[in-house]
Parts: C-alpha cells; sequence; structure tokens
C-alpha cells in the first residue's frame, strides 16, 4: 500500500508540473521519468481486434509509445482526437509504433471494440482482461494509474515512465524523437525545458506540420 501511495505522489506530481507548464527544470520531475528506465518491455501475447493473437515481440527493433487506458477512463478517452493527430505526424515513420493497451474485465470487450471502430482509433490495439488469468500483472509491473504511457527502444527496454500525453503536443513529438534516437525521457525533458539549440531547431522545424494537424 505504501509503495502504490508513493507511485501515485509522483504521478501526481509530475502531472500537476505540466498542467502548470513548467518554464524551469525541475530535477525531482524529471527523477519520476526514469522509475523503470532499462527494464525490459514483456513479451505479451494479447488479443487483437480481429480476435487474433498479438505478440509483442514481434515490435523488436522500433521504438514503441505504449498506452494503458480502458473505455470508461475520462481522461483516457480524451487523449483520443490528439492520438490520432499525434500518429498522423509519424505516419510516415515504419520505425515508431503506438501501442494501445486495455485493460478491463472481460466482459468490456465488445465496447473496447465498438469504441476503437466508432472513434476511428489508429495503431495497434490489444485487450488484457483484468479478472482473468494472467501471466504478468500489468498494473504492478509497470506501475500504471490511467492513463500511463511509457517509452520503449529498439531493444524492448523501458526509457520513459509517465511519458507525456498525446494532449502534450510539441513535448510528446520531441519525446517519441528522442527516444528513436536513443535518449532516456528524462533527458529530453531537460532539453525541452532548457530549450537546447536541437530542441528549438526540432520545434521550428515541425511546428507548420504539427499545426496544420491540431487544426483538421
Amino acid at each position: 500500500m505504501k509503495k502504490f501511495g508513493f507511485t501515485f505522489f509522483l504521478f501526481a506530481i509530475s502531472s500537476a508540473c505540466f498542467c502548470q507548464k513548467l518554464s524551469a527544470y525541475n530535477t525531482f520531475v524529471a527523477s519520476t521519468f526514469d522509475n523503470l528506465n532499462n527494464k525490459p518491455f514483456a513479451s505479451l501475447e494479447l488479443e487483437d481486434t480481429s480476435g487474433n493473437t498479438f505478440n509483442t515481440s514481434s515490435l523488436l527493433g522500433k521504438t514503441i509509445y505504449v498506452d494503458f487506458w480502458f473505455t470508461t477512463c475520462p481522461p483516457c478517452v480524451k487523449e483520443i482526437p490528439y492520438s490520432t493527430t499525434l500518429q498522423k505526424f509519424f505516419a510516415n515513420d515504419t520505425n515508431v509504433v503506438f501501442l494501445n493497451i486495455c485493460i478491463e474485465n472481460i466482459d468490456q470487450k465488445p465496447a473496447w471494440k465498438q469504441m476503437i471502430k466508432t472513434k476511428e482509433m489508429h495503431g495497434i490495439h490489444l485487450f488484457y482482461a483484468r479478472n482473468r488469468p494472467q501471466k504478468i500483472n500489468l498494473l504492478r509491473e509497470y506501475k500504471i494509474t490511467f492513463p500511463t504511457y511509457l517509452l520503449v527502444n529498439k531493444e524492448m527496454k523501458i526509457t520513459g515512465y509517465d511519458a507525456p500525453r498525446p494532449s502534450q503536443q510539441d513535448w510528446v513529438h520531441w519525446a517519441i524523437i528522442q527516444a528513436k534516437e536513443g535518449q532516456y525521457l528524462s533527458a529530453s525533458f531537460k532539453s525541452m525545458i532548457n530549450r537546447t539549440k536541437d530542441y528549438i531547431t526540432f520545434i521550428e522545424a515541425n511546428q507548420p506540420v504539427i499545426d496544420s494537424l491540431r487544426s483538421n
């Protein structure tokens, strides 16, 4: 219980800081991103929307943006249109993958499939039945509070816990690009907050595209 309380505290602090649009580097906030660094991302065999079994180990060699969510989670649902826009930005980059894992009771599977269809959600969608025996307890394994986002590198190791949400635009784009280049999330956070030359160059080069996708 104490461990869960501390994890929730870290999540609340980091979320609050982003809501306040941090303008200065904060080492405590940055440290929360390192909570799961280098932890192998589990080889999961989960059902996709077609009823087939998908093994996440097949994503080896890709940079993965993982979204843990469930269908009746208001903050999760709020992120859907932003996620669509974010994925459009990376549409031509086959080395970046968006993995969405819905964690719910088995009876919610029809609602999950319907929501994905109705809202035209993109990416890879898998279902984890939390009320069925599972080899791995995802909630405990990845300290999940909903929604939780992870960045996973090409070696299938976590490089960022509590990654920026799709709605945290510019920052989330930069974080994914940096993860693709092998950077930890804490490092990309520092460069973003300090507005390094690389960050400014990236934003200036991509801002027109990001703004265009936002308006559509």
